[in-house]
């Protein structure tokens, strides 16, 4: 049972993950207030995830790093995820 949980676990840290990093390849290309669908799509996603990272960080860290580090607690998370799954013997490594 646990073994599904892992995986199901992982691949939702990992969408959030590469969803973040989708969202920051478009800012390069699209204005913040740009009306593209696209656009909007990854903003509604990944606005919640950033609200909820900006809460935790401290002020004087500007907006614009909140998205780095969201991805890096993504990375982290997916790290201490697996540290643990092998810890508990939720999975093993190699195969």
């Amino acid at each position: 049972m646990g073994y599904w949980l892992f995986h199901i676990l992982n691949t939702l840290l990992a969408a959030a993950l590469y969803t973040l990093l989708d969202r920051y390849i478009l800012s390069l290309f699209f204005k913040p207030e740009s009306d593209k669908t696209i656009w909007r799509v990854f903003c509604q996603i990944t606005d919640p995830l950033l609200r909820f990272v900006r809460y935790f960080t401290p002020a004087v860290i500007p907006n614009g790093f909140v998205m780095v580090l969201a991805v890096f607690w993504m990375i982290m998370l997916r790290i201490f995820l697996m540290l643990f799954a092998l810890q508990t013997g939720l999975t093993k490594l190699g195969g």
